[in-house]
């Protein structure tokens, strides 16, 4: 069993309280025990919810709140890769992203046809490779960059030194991505890690169990310490559980304590 203690540091991925906006958030989050957060600065579908921070004054109150409270930037997302994808219309998520600090950048896989995604994901990590920032491609079941089998051949085809993949739990099992792969692949492919725990019989809709029904690690059915075994040692932990439409009852910040006191639950009762 892989050594993974308790005390790992956390980051917090957005989408669990994507309505809080990122100046707020990085307060929660550092009240709530994480040690870095992911920004929504690009939407991942038109019309969606960002944050994108373009100002001088904005990315400098993100500075300095990140430094009053001790957290730093992990990723900023999400940037949709497929034909239509004009690269160069996304060097201000990646500015953004530099100004604050971030060092890793997500995109998603939508084509089906995975050498224009490869393209395109080439082209965005030649762009924030100067920016000191990685490019992780982050595999979806109902986006056609479906499993971890696709997201490889992607990365193969890319050669890309900064190209990384990122593991949501949530994806692995319900896009049935053998973990074994997982062992098995040059972990100098694998991005950050993201938890959260289901069912483990998947719903007729997959979208809408990504961003509303992911349940807090330990309180579901998947296998989610086998997974934690396959991870390559210091691969970046993060949480995905978008909590505000199960437990309204709480607000943001004691949502956010939450995702924190049961994540390190499952993972100290894991190393008993």
């Amino acid at each position: 069993m892989a050594a993974i203690p308790d005390t790992i540091p956390l980051s917090l991925a957005h989408l669990s309280e994507l309505d809080v906006p990122p100046l707020e958030l990085v307060e929660l989050a550092a009240r709530a025990g994480f040690a870095s957060i992911g920004l929504r600065v690009s939407p991942a579908s038109p019309g969606g919810i960002e944050y994108p921070l373009r100002t001088a004054g904005e990315r400098a109150e993100m500075r300095r709140r990140l430094a009053a409270n001790g957290v730093s930037v992990l990723e900023v997302e999400m940037v949709p890769l497929s034909q239509a994808t004009r690269v160069e219309d996304y060097r201000p998520v990646l500015e953004t992203g530099a100004a604050i600090g971030a060092s890793r950048l997500t995109v998603g896989g939508d084509s089906a046809d995975f050498s224009v995604v490869a393209e395109k994901l080439a082209e965005m990590c030649e762009l924030a490779q100067p920016y000191g920032i990685a490019v992780d491609l982050e595999f979806m079941p109902f986006r056609p960059v479906r499993s971890l089998a696709d997201a490889v051949d992607v990365l193969k085809r890319a050669r890309q030194p900064n190209a990384r993949i990122l593991i949501d739990a949530l994806h692995v099992f319900r896009s049935k991505s053998a973990i074994e792969q997982l062992v098995n692949i040059d972990p100098a492919m694998i991005g950050p890690f993201q938890i959260c725990d289901a069912p483990a019989t998947p719903p007729s809709d997959l979208v809408a169990e990504a961003r509303t029904h992911r349940l807090l690690p330990g309180h579901g059915e998947l296998p989610l310490s086998t997974l934690v075994d396959a991870l390559p040692a210091g691969t970046p932990f993060g949480i995905e559980v978008p909590l505000a439409g199960q437990r309204p009852d709480l607000d943001p910040g004691a949502r956010l304590a939450l995702l924190v006191s049961a994540t390190r639950e499952f993972l100290k009762k894991r190393n008993q």
